[in-house]
């Protein structure tokens, strides 16, 4: 991989080459066979985890009659995710991140067919071995993600590859949410057939995801199969010990804090209003809708230099969409809220994902070692997603029923993105400067 005062070089010369503006079509036309057959693989976990962050919630509500309860269940599985990450790791590095990624697959089956064994018994009595499953799942397939995202796609068309990911993973759920929720609505209340139909259906495209895995291209850039050592210290050394590595750290928490209660929060409230499965299959529809302006716009619109603007525009406008629901907490306003929420979303991960991966494959202390450092980095996340559902989760015990206090939540967590958007400028900033750094000392030499 070319180092930082290598680009821009032209071979055999020390003289830095002038940098051209990147186009539109050379940006989306960069993205290569690699990434499309990558993009095929996680098309499916798109899918898996559209569905369940929808269903497997109203599934734990429909069994155990408690939005706390479903609150608890993510809270349980965030927290663990990081911990079966640093396992994924020692796996990747002693096999191979594809292994690896494999056996994520297998917890993913696993989470599927404990539910279609047990029942609703699965999310009232054990409902503790399927959040752990489901972050097994999770931990395992995410490490080897990092790795492939940076092997599969570069700092000039990361952002596009961003827009064409979202486009995609709204449109797959346009269909699947409604599809869903009228098969769910299809049974009488305390019949949990259509979720066993469901579940058994979602297990068919944990199988598909597993064959495109095995059709991936090696890596090459991002991974040396003859380093068989852990670099999990190293990593959380260097992320620690550099002014950088501590904003990314930092904007990683803050991105947690939105992320994990907003992720589910919104269709759990439109559920418990009118515990219809087919409304919050709606509800997904609509907002996918909105989805895919938004991740079309996202595409066009955000360079890198825009990424930090991109999460400060689009939390406060969320921020004020949000605050209709201080006024009514039914599920008209909700799925009104819902829907500006889905298109305004991509402006706010997508910048704070596309400059995560842009920092590991930039800075020579963290080159090589992104598994471990998403491991690192995921404990941090986890720490903002379990705070933020934790605050959640306070707000309704002290005030239940409360639109004030679901709205305020609401407008906190995302409020925590302006952090985001501070970390992210202070990132691109460092790193511009080693950039230029980098230039001087070479026309020096």
């Amino acid at each position: 991989m070319a180092t930082l005062s290598d680009k821009n070089q032209d071979p055999g010369s020390r003289q830095p080459r002038a940098k051209t503006k990147t186009t539109l079509a050379e940006r989306f036309g960069s993205l290569g066979r690699a990434y499309f057959a990558f993009l095929r693989m996680d098309v499916c976990l798109m899918a898996i985890v559209n569905i369940m962050a929808l269903f497997v919630n109203t599934f734990i509500i429909r069994a155990g009659g408690s939005v706390n309860h479903a609150m608890v269940y993510n809270m349980l599985a965030f927290g663990s995710q990081p911990f079966f990450m640093v396992l994924a790791v020692l796996v990747s590095r002693r096999v191979s991140p594809g292994f690896s990624q494999r056996i994520g697959f297998a917890g993913y089956a696993a989470f599927f067919i404990f539910i279609l064994i047990l029942g609703e018994k699965a999310a009232t009595d054990f409902f503790w071995i399927p959040a752990l499953l489901k972050s097994f799942g999770s931990g395992f397939y995410y490490v080897s993600y990092s790795f492939e995202v940076v092997e599969y796609t570069t700092d000039e068309n990361r952002d596009a590859a961003g827009g064409i990911e979202g486009t995609v993973n709204a449109i797959i759920a346009l269909s699947f949410p409604v599809l869903s929720g009228l098969l769910l609505s299809a049974f009488p209340q305390g019949d949990f057939t259509g979720y066993r139909i469901l579940f058994a259906g979602l297990l068919c495209v944990v199988a598909a995801a597993f064959f495109f895995s095995l059709r991936l291209e090696p890596l090459h850039r991002t991974f040396d199969p003859a380093d068989k050592k852990s670099h999990l210290g190293e990593s959380f050394k260097a992320l620690l010990g550099e002014k950088i590595g501590r904003f990314m750290l930092a904007m990683t928490f803050f991105k947690g804090l939105r992320a994990g209660a907003m992720g589910f929060f919104i269709e759990v409230l439109i559920f418990n209003a009118i515990r219809n499965e087919t409304l919050v299959g709606i509800n997904s529809t609509v907002g996918k809708v909105f989805a895919i302006i938004g991740a079309l716009l996202y595409g066009i619109i955000v360079t890198p230099k825009r990424r930090a603007k991109s999460v400060a525009f689009a939390s406060g406008a969320i921020i004020l969409v949000a605050c209709i629901l201080f006024f009514k907490l039914d599920w008209i306003p909700l799925m009104i809220f819902s829907a500006f929420n889905s298109g305004f979303g991509i402006f706010i991960s997508e910048p704070e994902l596309t400059l995560y991966f842009t920092t590991i494959e930039t800075l020579d202390s963290l080159k090589g070692k992104a598994g471990e450092i998403h491991t690192a980095n995921e404990f941090f996340l986890a720490a903002g997603e379990v705070l933020g559902i934790g605050m959640t989760l306070l707000f309704n015990l002290l005030f239940p029923g409360s639109n004030i206090a679901s709205t305020c939540a609401i407008i906190l967590l995302t409020g925590s993105q302006f952090f985001c958007a501070y970390f992210i400028g202070a990132i691109q900033k460092s790193l511009s400067g080693n950039a230029e750094a980098a230039k001087t000392e070479v026309q020096a030499e």
